[in-house]
């Protein structure tokens, strides 16, 4: 492994305060776009996308190479394991048949209630980016492309590698790099903000079982794209469209 460019304990300092200003703020930074229908959900889709991959994808890896690392190398950096070596990993394939299935019984029940005049059950309340209409799935689609690669460089590799390279205990990076992706979802409330610590407690377990982090970013697309597209599509998203709901 190359050596550190920046020494970890300084580089933590500053990931640190940066993550806590994120958490403190309770959102990512948003990117202006001076793109046809600006104050739309589709265009707050857009820009929240590109914020994501600013606040998130771009750091990680930014200190991803000033530690030596490759943003998605192969396998678990020794330094951040909490899985046995001798453990065997855990099988891919049944986990995406899993999220397959998960997501065509998603929709199932979301258009069975919808059709009964029932709303779905939803942990997190995102009125301002749930799409109403099939121009808005394209940009919730992005978004949750960006989340899902963004989040986990960020929360799952970089910030967890990080805290552990410094204090040596890897349980306790991935508990607190867990934490911290929670609370950067405060703008969810406090339901959202507790289930998505569970989620990601969930995701960092997948990481360690599997040693891929492909697996954990395809798992976080997965869930953000049942809550964006699958189910608004199984409401009937699709058929209008515009945000006033035209046909």
């Amino acid at each position: 492994m190359p050596a550190p460019i920046l020494p970890a304990p300084i580089l933590l300092v500053i990931v640190a305060a940066y993550t806590l200003a994120i958490a403190w703020r309770g959102r990512t930074f948003r990117v202006r776009l001076a793109l046809p229908g600006r104050g739309t959900r589709g265009h707050r889709m857009t820009a929240w996308a590109l914020g994501l991959a600013v606040s998130f994808a771009l750091p990680a890896v930014l200190g991803l190479a000033l530690l030596g690392q490759a943003p998605l190398g192969a396998g678990q950096p020794a330094a951040m394991r909490v899985i046995p070596d001798d453990w065997p990993l855990l099988p891919t394939t049944p986990l995406v048949l899993g999220m397959a299935l998960g997501s065509i019984v998603n929709a199932a029940i979301t258009h069975w209630r919808w059709r009964r005049g029932k709303t779905a059950f939803e942990i997190a309340h995102l009125p301002d980016v749930a799409p109403q209409a099939r121009s808005e799935l394209w940009p919730a689609t992005a978004l949750s492309l960006s989340a899902g690669v963004s989040e986990e460089l960020y929360f799952r590799l970089f910030l967890p590698l990080l805290i552990a390279m410094v204090s040596g205990d890897a349980v306790m990076a991935t508990i607190l790099a867990t934490l911290l992706f929670g609370a950067v979802h405060r703008y969810q409330g406090v339901r959202g903000m507790i289930a998505t610590t569970i989620v990601g407690g969930g995701l960092a377990v997948i990481y360690g079982l599997t040693g891929a982090l492909w697996m954990a970013i395809a798992l976080h697309v997965v869930i953000d794209l049942n809550a964006l597209v699958v189910r608004p599509l199984a409401r009937g998203a699709w058929r209008r469209s515009g945000p006033e709901g035209r046909a």
